[in-house]
């Protein structure tokens, strides 16, 4: 292994006219909050000026480059360069304000670099789904600049740049010019140069620098891609373009899960957090037959841990994603046969494709959209794991569609009953053996023995407390109003801010603006107001859907001032309540939990 290690000072590290740092779209995405942000600038505004600050070891592996210019990945340390270039740049804002041309000047030098016509570029370039949002983050330090930043979807790198530069923004000349000073002439890092990837990816591991600790993905990626540089630059390429797919399509979801949820599919069993590592890595190096050449293998493979056991992992080809294969979940035992690493990395990419359309509820039939999106609303996170390997099956929609409505019933009944959710886990990756052949029937048997029966669930339903459940309350009124009219589809509910979940008696009625906002309930409920009001109050049957607009106004008679409003509401669940109630205090809350917990059990049953 040959390694270069140098301890350079920033100015150092960024002198060099001829390089620029590239940070790859395999890379997790700039991911650095306020607290790191804050320790960074401390650090160095804190620093005595005889005394020097270490920022950290900088891993780097020379990439394809530019004539002139030397394009360095860096392997390891993405988020502190990143965070150096924010803070420079906002130290050269403040420069430019202070009217000081020479030192803004020497700042531009450090900030770019040059290609052999001596065409300034970008000294740091960011992957695919960053660099956009980078240049308009770069982008505001210009005093002509007219980018819209809602339009920069990592908000952290948005965040870093305002924090950093409203800490820089409080300097005077003499404040900022020792804070720069001490920056790039008293900060030091170790710059550590390999030649080849394997050896990058190998210290990738053993380096334990300040900053967010590894998470499983960043040791899945670098575990993965650091083996496909064994096998040579064309199997590293085609790996690490599959890597930089799967970031692509889990942007903006935590990859973690995935992973945790799609090892549990091929396992058919529940994987700890704690355990992510070495099951991803147990299962890796007995299904690729390339494995052979890490020194690990041999720890794995042996008679406990056979292919024989387990499922061929099979998520379909690039070419034929549509027609996605059924081997991953039908419950037989496959023959002992291994793939390749490029296959492997595939099928990563095409679960991770299918896991991003389940998250973001983004298939092209929308009646199944809908369905996943009454799923995540009660709450479903667990059922991921079936639905990724569902969806990996050869199914017709409407089959998928019932399946789905009877996970919901399940996950809602369970919920409402308060069974334990450490069991879901379970639950779902041993569902994931059921064959294709009759699944439905399957599915409906293996759910049916773990979800609450009717008794059960009417009894908990009517007297559930949904305080913390306002979203799971506000779907289940939606789905009663459904019912109500008929299930037409022909009207949708607005979700958000246009319809709210309304409390028919005020969640708050002791204080004087509840008073003054809402009426005296106190007086209108009775004795024992007070106290019984809490017991209540988060009842589906105190609950009912309102338009926003709809704004209620106080009066001598509350519930009476509310009807006004109601009357003018097309949802008719609420239309209802002038009709079926002349008052409504306590007594009418029971008796509409009574009737909303009957109606439950014959919308969610399996």
């Amino acid at each position: 292994m040959k390694i270069t290690p140098t301890q350079l000072s920033i100015a150092q590290f960024l002198g060099n006219k001829n390089e620029q740092f590239f940070i790859p779209a395999y890379q997790r995405r700039y991911a650095w909050t306020d607290k790191q942000l804050a320790e960074l600038f401390e650090d160095i505004n804190l620093l005595d000026k005889s005394d020097s600050h270490f920022m950290g070891t900088i891993l780097l592996l020379p990439d394809n480059y530019k004539p002139g210019i030397i394009r360095l990945e860096v392997v390891d340390g993405q988020q502190r360069i990143i965070s150096l270039s924010l803070l420079l740049e906002s130290i050269r804002d403040r420069f430019v304000e202070l009217g000081k041309d020479d030192i803004v000047s020497e700042i531009n030098g450090h900030m770019n670099c040059q290609d052999i016509d001596r065409r300034n570029h970008c000294k740091v370039i960011l992957g695919d789904l960053d660099q956009p949002d980078y240049q308009k983050v770069i982008a505001l330090t210009s005093e002509h600049d007219q980018s819209d930043v809602s339009e920069i979807k990592n908000k952290n790198l948005l965040n870093a740049y305002i924090k950093l530069k409203k800490n820089i923004s409080k300097f005077n000349f003499k404040d900022l010019y020792e804070y720069y000073y001490k920056l790039i002439n008293n900060t030091i890092v170790i710059r550590l140069d390999t030649v080849v990837a394997k050896d990058a990816y190998k210290l990738f591991e053993t380096i334990n620098n300040r900053g967010l600790s590894l998470r499983p993905t960043d040791i899945i990626k670098n575990f993965l891609l650091g083996h496909a540089s064994l096998l040579g630059d064309e199997i590293l390429s085609e790996v690490s373009q599959s890597w930089k797919d799967v970031i692509v399509y889990l942007d903006e979801i935590e990859a973690d899960n995935f992973f945790r949820q799609y090892l549990m599919g091929i396992l058919h069993r529940k994987i700890p957090y704690s355990k992510l590592i070495f099951e991803f890595k147990k299962y890796y190096l007995t299904t690729v037959e390339e494995a052979k050449v890490l020194s690990e293998y041999v720890l794995f493979n042996d008679a406990d841990y056979n292919l024989s056991t387990q499922e061929e992992n099979n998520f379909g080809s690039e070419e034929d994603e549509e027609n996605l294969s059924d081997n991953l979940v039908s419950g037989e035992t496959s023959v002992n046969r291994k793939i390749s690493i490029i296959k492997f990395a595939k099928d990563l990419k095409n679960a991770a494709k299918i896991y991003a359309k389940i998250i973001n509820r983004d298939f092209e039939d929308e009646n199944i959209n809908r369905r996943i999106h009454a799923l995540q609303r009660v709450q479903s996170i667990p059922s991921y794991t079936f639905l990724l390997c569902l969806f990996a099956k050869k199914i017709d929609a409407k089959d998928i569609i019932v399946i789905l409505k009877d996970i919901e019933a399940f996950m809602l009944r369970r919920h409402i009953c308060e069974y334990r959710t450490s069991e879901l886990d379970d639950i779902f990756s041993k569902l994931t053996t059921v064959k294709r052949k009759d699944i439905i029937k399957s599915v409906k048997n293996v759910l049916s023995r773990q979800i609450p029966d009717d008794e059960e669930f009417e009894d908990k339903f009517f007297k559930h407390n949904f305080k913390k459940d306002g979203d799971r309350a506000k779907y289940i009124l939606e789905q009663f109003e459904y019912d109500f009219t008929g299930n037409t589809l022909e009207l949708l509910i607005r979700s958000g801010k246009e319809v709210h979940l309304e409390h028919i008696i005020p969640q708050t009625i002791a204080t004087k603006k509840s008073f003054r906002e809402f009426g005296d309930w106190i007086s209108y409920l009775g004795k024992d107001a007070l106290s019984r009001h809490k017991d209540y109050v988060d009842r589906i049957g105190n609950y009912t859907l309102l338009a926003q607009k709809l704004n209620i106004k106080a009066s001598n008679s509350p519930f009476k001032a509310k009807t006004r409003e109601y009357k003018k509401s097309n949802i008719q669940l609420t239309k209802s309540l002038i009709e079926n109630y002349a008052r409504f205090k306590f007594k009418q809350v029971e008796e509409r939990s009574v009737e909303f917990s009957k109606k439950a059990i014959s919308i969610w049953r399996i």
